[in-house]
């Protein structure tokens, strides 16, 4: 694909938090129009809360994170970080939040989900510092193999309304990319005529939990992304924009 095969589009991104946004870059690099829409903001639980309910990190033989945000909370752990703890990671985001507070990652899911980490994980006990929301999903799958898991609560995410500015963006855009399953419960929230005007932008959900959640909203999802990798989103929406009747 050429690298600007997105131009004269209007892109809203529907993100979580603020901080680097990977995707954007690389759609805005496509040649693309992109605006940003935080759907949802993150609120830390105290650092000394978060220490108390893991206790002693070094009974643990892998610490997996599945978000950027859960990656952060590491930091205060990373200059004493024991050396027989692995960490296991999802998507380029997580990585480099990982890679920030100066941390390695042991495992990185190629597939870009919490089920693929859990296959790289082969003992426990396992710590999963996560979201107060956070599917089961890694939990599960490593449970089903008899390996121990512990999950630790590291942050609250709480909804954003969207505001008039925000609600006319998502109206007028040529796709939509929900980054979160908070971003679908954004959209399913909008009243009418903005939620009828909103069900018929195409939508590309950024991975497999984004587009449970539009699954068990009936929200349409118009394709998903391979991988985390931005270079797959981006794929995901320019195959989706070719697609589109009257592109």
């Amino acid at each position: 694909m050429s690298s600007n095969e997105l131009v004269r589009t209007a892109i809203v991104v529907l993100r979580v938090s603020d901080g680097p946004d990977m995707v954007a870059e690389e759609l805005v690099r496509r040649g693309a129009s992109v605006r940003t829409v935080r759907v949802a903001a993150v609120v830390d639980r105290p650092d000394d809360v978060v220490r108390d309910a893991i206790g002693v990190l070094e009974r643990f033989a892998w610490v997996a994170v599945t978000s950027a945000n859960a990656a952060r909370r590491l930091g205060p752990f990373a200059d004493r970080w024991p050396r027989d703890t692995r960490v296991g990671v999802v998507g380029p985001a997580t990585l480099a939040a990982v890679e920030s507070i100066g941390l390695r990652a042991n495992a990185v899911a190629t597939q870009g989900t919490a089920a693929d980490l859990a296959r790289s994980v082969e003992a426990g006990p396992v710590l999963f510092l996560a979201a107060s929301n956070a599917r089961a999903d890694l939990p599960t799958a490593l449970e089903r193999r008899g390996i121990e898991v512990l999950t630790v609560v590291a942050y609250d995410v709480g909804p954003i309304a969207l505001d008039v500015e925000s609600v006319a963006m998502v109206r007028s855009s040529d796709a939509l990319v929900a980054m979160a399953p908070s971003a679908i419960d954004a959209l399913d929230s909008l009243e009418e005529p903005a939620r009828s005007s909103a069900r018929r932008v195409p939508l590309v959900a950024f991975g497999p939990s984004t587009a449970r959640r539009a699954v068990e909203l009936e929200w349409p999802v118009t394709n998903v992304a391979a991988t985390r990798e931005p270079r797959a989103v981006a794929d995901a929406v320019a195959v989706t924009l070719d697609a589109t009747p009257g592109r």
